[in-house]
């Protein structure tokens, strides 16, 4: 593959065969350091932190946890907040349970004691995760 440069700036990539054929036409062949720019532009900070926020975000989201029990959790911050509430209402009924969906999307039946140790877990990767390398 080779690039080239229109006078007016547009970037064009030929192969070989292109070239051979003369499909080049008057495009100006570019510098490698012009290549590399082009094909690998440099990154200001801003780019690089809403990437890096990007990355973190995806694994916060794909959080999974296991109990005590063998039971996997989704432990993104929407299910945090799910089991947060579970537990506040279980608090009630102390012996009481709530059907809960894994992460395999199979149902148990939840203990306050489960949700609280799944969330404590799901909590603790979070902020593994959140905390800037």
């Amino acid at each position: 593959m080779k690039y080239y440069k229109s006078e007016s700036g547009e970037v064009f990539a030929y192969d070989d065969v292109q070239v051979a054929m003369g499909l080049v036409g008057d495009k100006l062949l570019m510098t490698p350091e012009e290549v590399e720019a082009h094909t690998n532009p440099t990154k200001t900070e801003e780019q690089l932190r809403e990437e890096w926020k990007a990355q973190r975000s995806a694994a916060v989201e794909a959080i999974t946890v296991v109990t005590a029990a063998g039971n996997t959790f989704d432990g993104d911050e929407v299910s945090q907040g799910r089991m947060a509430r579970a537990i506040i209402a279980l608090g009630t009924a102390p012996e009481g349970t709530v059907n809960w969906v894994l992460a395999d999307d199979t149902v148990i039946e939840a203990t306050a004691a489960e949700l609280t140790e799944a969330l404590a877990l799901a909590g603790a990767a979070q902020a593994a995760i959140w905390v800037a390398p």
